[in-house]
Formats: structure tokens, sequence, C-alpha cells
């Protein structure tokens, strides 16, 4: 601590702009451990969660990257009881200590996120546990939308400026075609199909309307991981229809809904391909069967299949 009033004269700044430059490099460095661990979310977890604890230890206190560590355990939830107590763990930590609301508010809904895996997956009731976090939550009046990010797209000029609009536009999407098919689990669940349908179909709108003509597959979505919204609402439609005694063009969304999400790694080299294929064919059966599409039809997955076993042989030879 002696040395600082030197290092600062010897660098011809004062005390505040040294330490200023300090917390810049840092959040600099920590925003760069962000972004390489974003790129295995999905398809790597123990890469991922490599990264983000080898942040931790050169970062102990950043609470963003514990943040992305919940999140990053919560949508793994399904690897055991270990993982699951490693999030609340963590996440305890984060709401005690946090100033953070959005970090604070992110960590909430992915104990919630846990909480309904837990529900759906393994039949427990956790309704009262969920409503308490919920209850916690701030409500999103407009102050909450003078954000960093907002103001920077309005008043920043040059490529900082586009760079936030671009990202602005990219989250209010995502905001969007969630809250439309949101709208549509609602009226589903109150067996008002039509709503549900009307809701379902906003939804695909508004992720066709900005997807990108001149890419395919995963990289046509503005953020990653939309692909399976997309495929998965589709199926939705298709459901309310089954139940409106509407069949006409179900088979085509089904279809499309098929090639959407079985499609959308074709253009990438995927780490263990074959796992994933083999998870995402299971997600999709089971949400097809959820739906009770299989009432019209079973799921028939057999050219995906296929398509597997000939790029195991390839890998193989």
């Amino acid at each position: 601590m002696t040395m600082i009033p030197i290092i600062a004269s010897f660098f011809k700044v004062s005390l505040d702009e040294l330490f200023d430059f300090d917390v810049k490099n840092v959040e600099k460095e920590i925003e760069e451990i962000r972004l390489e661990y974003g790129k295995y979310f999905w398809g790597n977890f123990v890469k991922a969660e490599q990264i983000l604890l080898d942040g931790l230890k050169l970062y102990p206190a950043s609470i963003r990257l514990k943040t992305e560590l919940v999140e990053l355990y919560a949508y793994n939830a399904d690897r055991g009881d270990e993982i699951i107590h490693k999030a609340f763990e963590l996440a305890g930590q984060i709401v005690q200590v946090s100033q953070d609301v959005f970090c604070t508010c992110r960590t909430k809904s992915n104990m919630i996120h846990i909480y309904r895996y837990l529900e759906n997956e393994r039949g427990q009731d956790h309704y009262e546990e969920i409503k308490q976090i919920i209850e916690t939550l701030p409500y999103m009046y407009p102050y909450m939308l003078q954000d960093k990010m907002r103001l920077s797209a309005s008043c920043i000029k040059g490529e900082e400026g586009m760079k936030e609009a671009k990202m602005l536009q990219d989250i209010e999407w995502q905001e969007l075609f969630i809250a439309c098919a949101t709208v549509g689990h609602r009226y589903f669940e109150m067996e008002d199909y039509e709503n549900a349908m009307a809701s379902y179909q906003e939804s695909v709108d508004v992720i066709e309307r900005f997807m990108y003509p001149d890419k395919q597959g995963y990289d046509a979505y503005p953020i990653g991981g939309t692909h399976a919204n997309h495929a998965i609402t589709l199926l939705e439609i298709a459901a309310c229809m089954h139940r409106l005694g509407k069949t006409d063009g179900m088979d085509e969304r089904i279809e499309k809904a098929k090639h959407i999400y079985f499609d959308a790694y074709n253009h990438m080299e995927l780490r263990d391909y074959n796992k994933t294929m083999h998870e995402m064919l299971n997600y999709f059966t089971e949400q097809y069967n959820k739906l009770k599409l299989d009432d019209y039809k079973p799921l028939d997955l057999s050219e995906i299949e296929k398509r597997i076993a000939a790029k195991n042989a390839e890998s193989a030879e």
C-alpha cells in the first residue's frame, strides 16, 4: 500500500485515476472470461465450468462470474444433486452480498429454474418456494429501463453507440418473442387454444422477422440457442391445432420444427456430436409427447437417427 502513491507519481496520474484504471482492467478481463465461457455453455459443461472456476481464482469476489456459474449449474441440474447443491449454495452467497440488481434477479430466476426442474422431472412440489422468491423480485417499472445499454444506444455516438443499439435490439427481440410465447402458455393452460395459437404464432413471427437471411442453422439467430424456442413453439402451434381439430397444416409445422431443431448444428463442429444429438433427440421427443402430439401421430425421427449413425461411421473411419 505504501508503494501506491509512488506508482501514481511515476505514471504522473492521480490516485483516483490509478484505481479507476485498475477497475476498468478488471472489468474488461471479467467480460473476456464471460465471453469465452459463453462459447461452451450449451455444448461443453466441463469446459464452461472450468473457465468460470479459473476466473474465480483470479477474481474470487466477482459477483458476475458467480452469477454465470449459478446459471450454468441451473441449466445442468439433470447432472445430479451435487450440481443442484452447488447452485443453491452459490446462489445463497450472491443473494446475501450482491449490490447488483441484475445479478441478484438472474440468480433468483435460476433458483426458480432449478425448482421447476425438480417439480417437472422429479415430481416434487416447490410452488411455495418459487412464489416466495418471486415476491422478493423488483417489478419491472419504467425506471428500470433507464440503464447503461439503453442510454448508450440513444446518446453515445459512433461504433460504441452502434454496438449498444444492436445489443439492445437483440435483447428486446428475445424478450418480445418470449413474452408472446408466455401469453400463449397461459392461454393454453386455460384451454383457450385459439388465442394460444395466435400468441404462439406471434412469437414465431417475431423470431423469423429478425433472423439473418444470409446465415444458416444456429448462426441464423441473433442470440444463440433460439433455434430451440423456434422449433418448440411450432410444436405448440401444432398442439393447439390438434386440440381444435384443425389438422390441415399440422404435418408441415411438425416437419419444420424438426428441420429447425436438428439442422441447427449442421455447419458447426461439435465436440461430442453423438452425445449432443442424442440429448437433442430425447428433448424433442419429450416435448412432442408432453404436448400430446403422439395422440395425433407417433413421432418419426428415423431420418435423424440415420444421419447420426452415418456421421458416427464417418468419424470412425
